[in-house]
């Protein structure tokens, strides 16, 4: 049997689930990623890691892309979009009414929370002339709205946590992290230091590494950071150039902070477990925002696989996975946040064990073997198809 994987961007973030996936279920399948590029190549940290058939058509910036192109692609037996969207989900429905083909839909985000703020903010006919402008562009939210009003007609629906599985329902799938990157062979912490960090004499290293974006709080870990003493380094790992990044850069810069962070672009999954080693502590600020319901930030799966001490914020699924092997504080508060990093920071024999509980957890509950599995699961059904 084979699977179309629909991803809703080959270039941006949201392509490491599609990615995951296709990792996840490549065991038992054929599978193929189809979908648009809205830049010029695929997603920086995954553009050398695709070991499987990829169907690109060309998208551009206005979010028009070749819808139709699209449908000739799909080959596979089942669909598989991800995201509730148009150049995935919304391509798969048609597809799907076309030939009849099982159409499955992971969900890994409340997607109308990322237009639900803007929309709110427009007065009444202002809200009228952007929804008469956003009809001719594919990515606009009134699509994702109507979309999100026809997730049942999917056969079968996965999610990425327990705050979405209550929303949606299905089967959760976690961002389970491939062993064969996250579970390295021992490094050489001083030498990568050393590599990355030259010249730096901090002791202490705390690590934000993801995509960056309004809603994960890296303005508050940054907060945080200008209240601690000069042994503390802030790494951030993951910025590209748009806008909001630059300006973490900037704010640092203007700070307390200018000598102790240090700002690195998106870098290849191959390279991420070597920042993960010369990190002493991981921290995953996110915000309560209508952009952050339900999202489980896969950097949680990364820390916890490389059995690193965590801290992380009070946000919907977040202490379901590091409940007993983590530090949780309170959303968008620095002072709280800068407390608990110099009481980890002194306590190294503490932050050791709890990096451990949060891998022998990961393993048990969260692991690539499960995941698999468990998704597989999901697709037996079709293989009479």
């Amino acid at each position: 049997m084979k699977i179309s994987i629909l991803t809703p961007d080959f270039s941006n973030n949201c392509f490491a689930r599609a990615w995951l996936l296709t990792k996840l279920l490549q065991k038992s399948y054929d599978v193929e990623v189809v979908g648009p590029a809205f830049a010029p190549s695929i997603w920086k940290p995954l553009r050398n890691a695709c070991d499987f058939e990829t169907k690109i058509v060309k998208g551009n910036p206005k979010g028009h892309f070749e819808f139709k192109k699209m449908l000739r692609l799909i080959s596979g037996d089942v669909i598989y979009a991800t995201k509730p969207l148009m150049p995935s989900f919304g391509v798969g429905l048609a597809k799907k009414f076309r030939t009849g083909k099982p159409l499955v839909l992971d969900i890994d985000d409340w997607e109308l929370g990322f237009g639900k703020e803007f929309y709110d903010s427009l007065i009444w006919f202002k809200k009228i002339s952007d929804f008469l402008l956003s009809l001719s562009k594919w990515g606009s939210y009134y699509y994702t709205i109507l979309l999100n009003g026809l997730i049942k007609v999917a056969n079968d629906i996965t999610v990425s946590g327990e705050a979405l599985r209550n929303k949606y329902g299905g089967s959760i799938i976690w961002h389970a992290r491939h062993p064969s990157i996250f579970r390295p062979p021992v490094l050489n912490k001083n030498e990568l230091r050393s590599k990355y960090l030259p010249g730096s004499n901090k002791s202490f290293i705390v690590g934000f590494i993801g995509s960056p974006r309004a809603h994960k709080g890296i303005e508050d870990l940054i907060g945080a950071m200008e209240l601690l003493d000069e042994r503390f380094l802030l790494l951030v790992v993951g910025l590209d150039e748009g806008e909001y990044c630059q300006s973490l850069v900037a704010k640092a810069k203007r700070s307390r902070l200018e000598s102790r962070s240090a700002f690195f672009s998106e870098q290849p999954f191959s390279e991420l477990v070597d920042f993960l080693t010369i990190t002493d502590l991981v921290v995953v600020p996110q915000r309560k925002m209508p952009a952050s319901y339900g999202q489980v930030p896969a950097k949680l799966f990364d820390a916890m696989s490389m059995a690193k001490p965590i801290i992380a914020t009070n946000v919907y699924d977040i202490p379901c996975v590091i409940n007993s092997c983590g530090w949780i504080i309170e959303p968008e508060n620095p002072k709280q946040l800068a407390e608990v990093i110099s009481y980890v920071s002194s306590h190294p024999d503490e932050a050791s064990n709890m990096g451990l509980r949060a891998q022998e957890k990961y393993e048990a509950r969260f692991s690539w073997d499960l995941m698999s599995d468990r998704l597989i699961s999901v697709f037996e059904k079709y293989e009479k198809f």
